[in-house]
C-alpha cells in the first residue's frame, strides 16, 4: 500500500502500479485494488469551511513563494520556496487561520496543514487498510515492513509498534522518531526494498522445494513465511533506534 498526503487519484497517478492500495489525503481516501473506495465522513460544515479557508489563506499568506494546495478534504499551506527569514511571521498568520476556521494545523515538511477535526490519520487508516486487506487476525499472520519520511508518519509508526518492523527516512540524528530504525536517504529505501525482495524470492524458492518433496514423500505440504529479520545485509545502512 501507498499512503501520502497527496489527493488518492493524484497518488495513483504517480506510483502507477496496478493491483496495490492507495490512500490518499493522510488516509481520509482510499481506493482498493478492486476499485472501491473508502472516504471518511466530514462533518457537512467543513465542505464550506474549506472554501472560506483556502481564500483566506490566499489572501493573506499566498506571497513570497508560498501557495496553498487544495486536496478537497483537507488544504496544504506549502512555504518550502519562502525565504528563511520571512517563515515564522507567515507560518503564524497561516496557523491561526487554520484554527479559527475550526481546522487542526498540523506540522508537514516545509507545509502547514489544515485538516478537519476528524480523528483519522496515517496509523489509523494503516490498520484499516490491514484489517480490509488481510482480516481482522492480520497482525498474527502478515510480517509489515512501514517506511515513511514524514512528520504525519509518525502515526502509522506508533499505531504499528510490535506489529511491524517501522523505518524513518532521516539524515538527521536529533529527529525524534517512533520508528524502530533510521534509514539516512530513499536510496536506503530502494536498497531495503530489494533486499526484502531477495529474501523473499529466498524464502519461496526454498519453500517451493521442501512442498514439492514433501508432496513426494508423505503428501503433506510444508507451509513456509516470511520473516523481517532487524539484521539486514548487503551493505543496507541502518540504524537502530
Amino acid at each position: 500500500a501507498v499512503i501520502s498526503g497527496r489527493n488518492v487519484d493524484n497518488v495513483k497517478r504517480m506510483v502507477g502500479i496496478e493491483g496495490i492500495t492507495y490512500a490518499g489525503n493522510h488516509g481520509l481516501e482510499i481506493l482498493h485494488p478492486d476499485g472501491s473506495k473508502f472516504v471518511h465522513p466530514m462533518p457537512i460544515e467543513y465542505e464550506d469551511k474549506v472554501s472560506h479557508l483556502l481564500k483566506a489563506l490566499q489572501d493573506s499568506v499566498c506571497r513570497d513563494g508560498a501557495w496553498v494546495e487544495n486536496k478537497g478534504a483537507l488544504l496544504t499551506f506549502h512555504y518550502r520556496e519562502t525565504p528563511a527569514e520571512l517563515r515564522p511571521a507567515m507560518i503564524e498568520k497561516a496557523r491561526g487561520l487554520i484554527i479559527k476556521y475550526g481546522f487542526k494545523a498540523t506540522e508537514a515538511h516545509c507545509a502547514l496543514e489544515a485538516r478537519p477535526p476528524v480523528q483519522w490519520n496515517k496509523g489509523r487508516a494503516s490498520i484499516y487498510i490491514l484489517r480490509t486487506s488481510f482480516g481482522v487476525d492480520w497482525s498474527e499472520r502478515i510480517k509489515i515492513i512501514y517506511v515513511g519520511d514524514d512528520l504525519t508518519d509518525e502515526d502509522a509508526m506508533v499505531a504499528l509498534k510490535g506489529m511491524a518492523r517501522t523505518f524513518r527516512v532521516t539524515s538527521s540524528d536529533i529527529v525524534r522518531t517512533a520508528a524502530d530504525h533510521r534509514l539516512p536517504s530513499t536510496d536506503s529505501v530502494y536498497t531495503l526494498l530489494k533486499w526484502v525482495e531477495r529474501h523473499f524470492m529466498g524464502r519461496k524458492a526454498r519453500a517451493n522445494s521442501l512442498t514439492y518433496r514433501n508432496r513426494r514423500e508423505d503428501g503433506v505440504r510444508t507451509q513456509m513465511s516470511l520473516e523481517i529479520s532487524s539484521r539486514t545485509s548487503n551493505n543496507l545502512d541502518v540504524e537502530h533506534v
